[in-house]
């Protein structure tokens, strides 16, 4: 099946921008096409490049003892995956795509190059570093509701990073969402249900619109319950 994404993309919003600014980076550099259920790497693989996705999304898990899966993070468009690998050597997650999806590979050992003769780089890698590590911090929220609360939020900037976007798509399933933050996809169901009763938020299959997202902060920093 032909791909529905461009063959030619626009980098100029892409986060490693400065990466490219020479031929010799930009020859470097491979696109790939996912399909939905794809695989982009595996736990153990080498370590050889970082990942940024230009459109799409994908989820990032591992495999429990019992065969269950525990989905780690999921990442969307505009942002990197295998900065952990860097101290490892290898990836240490399964990486698979929710939707058809395209990555950048870049090469570690030429973005090293590029690190070296490009300050402003080191400067924003580092910014990118820091605000992934702060990617699911309300994992530790006490409720479901503070939780599902603070996801919906933290979507509503990360689909859309030039402004928060009220509408959007959910990439991922009820249950995926529920994997992720500890919850069951019953639980999940049963909290959009209220807030849709109570509109704050509404709901046509994986279409959300947040109609009342002050609401949704109130509820994060837990002035209000539902």
């Amino acid at each position: 099946m032909p791909s529905s994404i461009p063959s030619y993309l626009s980098c100029t919003r892409c986060t490693f921008a400065p990466f490219c600014l020479t031929e010799e980076h930009r020859a470097a550099k491979q696109f790939r096409t996912l399909e939905r259920n794809e695989t982009l790497c595996l736990p153990k693989n080498k370590f050889q490049n970082l990942y940024v996705v230009q459109h799409g999304a994908l989820k990032t898990y591992q495999t429990e003892a019992d065969g269950k899966e525990l989905i780690r993070g999921f990442y969307f468009a505009n942002e990197i995956l295998g900065y952990e690998a860097i101290y490892t050597g290898h990836y240490l997650f399964s990486a698979v795509a929710l939707a058809e999806t395209l990555v950048c590979e870049i090469p570690y050992n030429h973005f090293l190059e590029s690190l070296q003769s490009k300050p402003a780089l080191q400067k924003r890698i580092l910014y990118l570093i820091s605000r992934q590590l702060n990617v699911g911090s309300y994992l530790l929220s006490t409720t479901a509701e503070q939780r599902l609360a603070a996801f919906l939020i933290d979507l509503s900037v990360r689909l859309h990073p030039l402004e928060m976007k009220l509408e959007f798509l959910l990439p991922m399933s009820r249950q995926d969402i529920g994997n992720y933050l500890g919850l069951t996809a019953e639980t999940i169901s049963r909290i959009f249900s209220r807030l849709q009763k109570n509109n704050i938020v509404s709901i046509d299959h994986k279409k959300i619109h947040l109609l009342q997202p002050e609401k949704l902060k109130q509820m994060v920093d837990g002035l209000i319950s539902h």
